[in-house]
């Protein structure tokens, strides 16, 4: 799974638009203010975030726009293309939820996915070359707008407060669409979406944190640790007791990925924000509001640079780091028990696959352990939308478009919500008191051991499950159904269940069970307001510096991870910044700086 495998049209898209049209600018890529967070699985989490939100009421309808009496039958169910840059699958959608479109919506779904599609640029310049990308359409923020301008996406300002589910959310649909053109129309539905507000945060544990196995940190009797050198000191006492996992796989501190890279080294760029600062393009934005180079010596991109360079040289990080993407990570290594530290929240969560109840009730598994002087930078909850947009194809009408319409308000619906975000009323969960409760069989079906029944199609949930990978409504959105957010571990029904014994054990270590109030009372977390704003696209000779730029940090980053000893490390980062400084950094950098100073002045303006 990839939390934000943005479709990098970078200069393809730029020469796509130019090639169909679409403008003369490439797109910058995101626009969003919470980079495509997805949220935590966790099944125990210390604080549910619920007891402060209040759900916006959505009327009595839970199911969004409706069929005909009986359905629509198999003979009229028309196909549609959906542009999806958020997919990781590329196809007809299948299954339980392929047969729950047909018969609620009279649609199929093929759905193109330029990231798995093998030529992501060629598909979108084909498509915007034949003036019709998708019957629906989700793209970046810079991209949806570059689309509306060159006529590839319907007006939906006439009709979209006629559907009530999508109605409720007016208030984030207008903001967003009050960016793009002269604000009066409404062209696009921002991607999770939330009823809470723009400045609150609710998940319980911090998004990028540090995260050890309980287990091998109680082993050392818990330490404090104040700093990332005694961090280095714990992880190397931690691989030093346990070389290798129970099946006697060699086992590593620290196991990195380059799949996920950008401007930068992922790795490098989430962990930034252990020390308050975002990675956005050229600049870092700090949780103080300030703006700096990215490759700034003072700045938290060289201090994690020199943090993964001190862990390699103690032979602490994964030999196979460099030539593994995300999935042989997330496989082979962390669902393994074979890397001790991870960044993000939903690691966790499946860092706990393999995990036996007995290695539960003895400790084992993933917890958040707090270092003395960080200041992570916590962005809240995507009110406003993520940084992505629906939208319908301009060439949609008729009786192709109701049905669209219909299926994105149930979308944004209470029962389109929890379909999507955790799967089929009856078998997946239930409503009993008020409440959702896991029927005792939910979890047999969702691991494959046990095939859904006859009515939803039969084979496996999984892969029968939705493959648009994108939401409208975040999961922690409040359920009007229930008063608790969508999201799974946060439901009433699952915070009453035994805790796993780490998170009993962390709760009496530091006196608390609600770990995101904790960090924040301790002064170890500050959170942001989330801004969904549209940023200004670069030019043609801005996306070739960029480019260039982007490729030099990343290919530098790595090799100095990887550098032979501190002489060397020095070297290179000399002549990256040399080389950058060369190729137009400050030109970029001056042009981000003005970008998101807009992200800044709309925060303080929250």
């Amino acid at each position: 799974m990839k939390w934000k495998k943005v479709v990098a049209l970078g200069l393809a898209a730029m020469l796509a638009f130019a090639a169909v049209g679409c403008g003369d600018q490439e797109t910058s890529g995101q626009g969003n203010e919470q980079s495509g967070a997805q949220q935590s699985s966790e099944s125990t989490p210390e604080n549910s975030g619920a007891e402060n939100s209040e759900a916006e009421n959505s009327g009595d309808d839970t199911s969004g726009g409706g069929a005909p009496e009986g359905g629509y039958a198999a003979d009229d169910v028309i196909e549609i293309e959906v542009y999806d840059v958020a997919a990781n699958y590329h196809g007809i959608q299948s299954g339980w939820y392929a047969k729950m479109m047909a018969e609620k919506f009279g649609l199929k779904l093929s759905i193109l996915a330029p990231q798995v599609s093998g030529d992501p640029a060629g598909l979108y310049q084909t498509r915007c070359s034949n003036g019709h990308l998708g019957d629906i359409v989700l793209l970046d923020n810079a991209d949806f707008i570059e689309c509306i301008d060159a006529g590839l996406i319907k007006d939906l300002t006439d009709s979209i407060y006629s559907y009530e589910n999508l109605a409720v959310f007016k208030d984030q649909i207008d903001t967003w669409n009050g960016m793009v053109g002269d604000g009066s129309k409404v062209y696009g539905i921002p991607t999770e979406m939330t009823n809470t507000s723009a400045d609150t945060y609710s998940e319980s544990i911090p998004f990028s944190s540090v995260c050890l196995p309980w287990d091998y940190y109680k082993e050392l009797g818990s330490p404090e640790i104040k700093n990332l050198d005694e961090l280095l000191d714990v992880l190397e006492q931690m691989q030093k007791n346990h070389p290798t996992n129970k099946d006697g796989d060699p086992a590593y501190a620290i196991s990195l990925w380059k799949d996920w890279d950008g401007f930068g080294m992922e790795n490098i760029l989430q962990t930034c924000k252990w020390y308050g600062q975002e990675g956005r393009d050229s600049v870092l934005l700090g949780n103080d509001n300030s703006i700096m180079p990215i490759i700034d010596e003072n700045g938290a991109y060289y201090k994690m640079l020199n943090f993964f360079f001190e862990a390699n040289q103690r032979g602490l990080v994964d030999p196979d780091s460099s030539t593994q993407d995300w999935t042989t990570t997330d496989n082979t290594k962390l669902r393994t028990y074979r890397k001790f530290l991870l960044w993000y929240n939903w690691e966790m969560s499946l860092s706990s696959i393999g995990v036996t109840e007995e290695e539960r009730a003895e400790g084992k598994g993933f917890v958040t352990v707090p270092v003395s002087d960080m200041n992570i930078y916590q962005v809240a909850d995507s009110y406003y939308g993520s940084g992505r947009v629906w939208g319908v194809g301009s060439k949609v009408e008729g009786e192709k478009e109701q049905r669209i319409m219909n299926m994105l308000d149930w979308m944004a619906s209470p029962e389109g919500v929890a379909t999507m975000w955790y799967g089929i009323e009856g078998i997946n969960y239930v409503l009993e008191d008020g409440r959702f409760v896991q029927p005792a069989d939910a979890s047999e079906y969702m691991n494959g051991n046990k095939e859904l029944p006859a009515e939803w199609g039969g084979g496996k949930f999984s892969d029968g499950s939705c493959k648009l990978n994108q939401y409208i409504v975040g999961a922690m959105a409040i359920n009007p159904r229930t008063n608790e957010p969508y999201s799974f571990g946060y439901w009433s029904s699952q915070l009453e269940k035994p805790k796993d014994q780490r998170w009993v054990e962390w709760a009496e270590k530091y006196g608390t069970d609600k770990q995101t109030e904790y960090y924040l009372d301790k002064g170890l977390m500050k959170v942001v307001a989330n801004v969904n704003v549209v940023l200004e696209s670069d030019t043609t000779d801005m996306a070739l510096i960029r480019s260039q730029c982007a490729d030099e940090l990343k290919d530098a980053s790595w090799r100095m991870v990887m550098a032979k000893d501190r002489a060397e490390f020095d070297q290179m980062w000399t002549e990256m910044k040399d080389k950058m400084n060369g190729m137009g950094f400050q030109e970029l950098y001056d042009f981000d700086c003005q970008k998101y100073q807009k992200v800044i002045d709309v925060r303080k303006g929250n």
